[in-house]
């Protein structure tokens, strides 16, 4: 039995699963590929099973479509391996990257194993480090929330008792900044390892009622620790994610709301979470550490948050905030 499993959830992916795959098959150690189909109405299934004719570490289970979570949860059910990673549909890895995390988790005694990734558009690449974090202090306020650039040990993992929770977005979130309270031993391979694809829809997104997830996946958050015992330990990252959701990607993607309406209540929902929840966001010290972004954050006042978003949706609209 090979020691990692990759799991690869896919809804309608006939056109990217097979390079996906084939980037598992060439990696330099062989690991077992499981493909969870959510459910998709195109051909993925016939790309999946001409490829599993020739290899036989390549596993296919459909399910009735539930969501990217529940299918990542089937996957981690199903896993026997002593290690496995996610990989989505669209996205593709480098030929050694599962040996290199593998001797690193390995080496290490570790739990988890993070890469660096890259940024791959349909002009250029940028590289985005994900690695060399000290303690979950630093996990909570600097990690990338995604789950494919991650080696999991699958004892511990499932010692943890997390699963995907089912949000209507920002999934990896929700799941990810649960886990930095069970990692103990984290390990890096301090390269580039994962080909992270911006198509053009990916990059012009369509903005509808997910941007009120992220309040759910905040509160959660929060309640996790709280539940846990150990949000005073970690009420500053906490309060700091909050800060950077709602006044950042979140902000921007309310922004782009085009119905008016639904605009105004997401930007008063977000400014709302933020200042009952944490008034004095504004001695947070990572939001004194220095850097652009937090000199934004520190100088926002009400005025300026809902002034400046007919600003920022016209920027969106000619381009300027891809």
């Amino acid at each position: 039995m090979n020691k990692i499993t990759v799991i690869i959830p896919v809804y309608n992916g006939e056109k990217d699963i097979s390079r996906a795959i084939n980037s598992l098959l060439q990696q330099s150690i062989f690991v077992d590929i499981l493909v969870i189909d959510d459910g998709s109405t195109d051909k993925t299934k016939d790309v999946v099973m001409s490829l599993a004719k020739d290899h036989d570490n390549i596993r296919y289970v459909y399910k009735d479509n539930d969501g990217v979570s529940e299918a990542r949860n089937l996957g981690m059910d199903l896993v026997k391996s002593e290690y496995f990673a996610f990989l989505d549909a669209d996205d593709y890895v480098k030929p050694q990257m599962y040996e290199k995390m593998l001797g690193k988790i390995e080496e290490t005694g570790s739990d988890i194993c993070f890469s660096d990734f890259l940024w791959k558009f349909p002009d250029k690449e940028r590289a985005q480090k994900d690695t060399g974090y000290k303690d979950k202090h630093e996990l909570l306020v600097g990690l990338f929330a995604v789950l494919w650039n991650k080696l999991y040990r699958t004892s511990w993992f499932r010692e943890t008792g997390l699963k995907c929770p089912k949000v209507v977005s920002d999934e990896d979130s929700s799941l990810l900044y649960r886990l930095v309270y069970h990692m103990e031993k984290v390990c890096y391979v301090e390269e580039e390892m994962v080909y992270y694809v911006q198509r053009e829809t990916s990059i012009k997104h369509t903005y509808n009622e997910r941007v009120f997830g992220i309040i759910e996946v905040l509160e959660g958050i929060k309640k996790y620790y709280e539940e846990k015992g150990a949000y005073a330990e970690f009420k500053e990252e906490i309060e700091y994610l909050y800060i950077r959701y709602l006044f950042g990607n979140s902000y921007l993607s309310a922004c782009r709301l085009k119905d008016k309406d639904m605009r105004k209540k997401a930007l008063n929902a977000f400014w709302d979470l933020l200042t009952k929840t944490y008034p004095d966001y504004k001695n947070n010290r990572y939001l004194k550490q220095g850097g652009k972004k937090n000199l934004y954050f520190r100088l926002l006042n009400k005025t300026l948050y809902f002034s400046f978003s007919p600003i920022f949706r016209f920027l969106n609209q000619i381009g300027l905030m891809n």
